[in-house]
């Protein structure tokens, strides 16, 4: 009999390639089963314990540890247990690691609590620590090293959770774009760079595309630092135009509803190829149509787990 873990790969498996169309050529498997997760968000109780809501429910339960969080992870949360018992005052806490150190990210919450009380609560923290993401104590900017490239990431900049698949992906769509030998990449949603800085970094001139934020701020200040061909640009992925900037090679990686409509503007100039990272199968389906109705295909499909 398939366990349920099991069951689940294969129904998602069959969501991917009944959207691209075609069998998925690899699976790559998380190497954690359970462990896995390199960051947390954590609520405060009724009681100020830290813990997690019901799904769907306000209903609260605190927690000792988190069977899927990474172990360093459990670790940091067993001595925050500790050195504050009571976080009444706060909302959310996220524990933020990198495979070895962890940060804490804290968000004050709306109930008349004053913001020094707030600040003087998790000096006990036994980590750096930012509230409302701004540093606090410590250095609460997070050293996070992706296929060679250090990233430094604000408290409000998201990353993958599963660090060693992002890895894997990274790694996997360096090595489809670079043999194309491309004049230049268009990286779309590029967040703080974790997908074409690496790219950047074997030479490929890149042009990055974020909202205004933490991890574009964030992007810009990894090039500035380590010198790298790669630009950095604050607007909006979704509005992208077709003449707005060159590329040979686009990758797009946008958030879970997909990016409606950005298709048809990429393969207006003919790229050499287009990689999209999705985390939503539908939504998936509906990106690349426009492509394959313009004569592309499916080259190379990579499940991630």
């Amino acid at each position: 009999m398939d366990s349920p873990l099991l069951t689940q790969h294969a129904e998602k498996m069959a969501l991917v390639e009944r959207a691209a169309g075609r069998p998925v050529d690899t699976f790559v498997p998380s190497p954690r089963g359970l462990g896995y997760r390199a960051r947390i968000d954590l609520s405060v109780g009724p009681t100020g314990r830290l813990g997690y809501n019901r799904p769907r429910s306000h209903d609260h339960n605190a927690i000792d540890a988190c069977a899927i969080a990474r172990p360093e992870v459990n670790e940091a949360l067993a001595r925050l247990n500790v050195a504050i018992p009571d976080a009444r005052g706060l909302d959310r806490l996220e524990l933020r690691s990198n495979g070895v150190d962890v940060v804490l990210h804290a968000r004050l919450a709306d109930r008349g609590v004053r913001p020094d009380a707030a600040r003087a609560l998790l000096q006990a923290a036994p980590m750096p620590v930012a509230l409302n993401g701004k540093n606090l104590k410590g250095d609460a900017k997070l050293r996070l090293t992706v296929a060679g490239v250090e990233h430094q990431l604000s408290p409000e900049t998201f990353y993958q959770v599963n660090l060693e698949v992002n890895e894997a992906l990274v790694d996997a769509l360096r090595a489809l774009i670079l043999p194309l030998k491309p004049a230049g990449v268009l990286d779309l949603y590029g967040g703080a760079g974790n997908l074409s800085m690496p790219i950047a970094a074997a030479g490929v001139p890149v042009t990055l595309i974020e909202r205004e934020g933490a991890a574009i701020r964030d992007a810009q200040a990894t090039v500035k630092r380590l010198g790298l061909p790669l630009k950095a640009v604050s607007g909006d992925a979704g509005r992208f135009k077709a003449g707005d900037q060159f590329f040979e090679v686009a990758v797009i990686d946008p958030p879970r509803a997909g990016a409606p409509g950005l298709m048809d503007q990429l393969i207006v100039t003919r790229p050499k190829a287009i990689a999209v990272v999705s985390c939503n199968p539908s939504a998936l389906g509906r990106d690349v149509g426009p492509a394959l109705k313009a004569g592309y295909v499916v080259d190379r499909l990579i499940a991630f787990d």
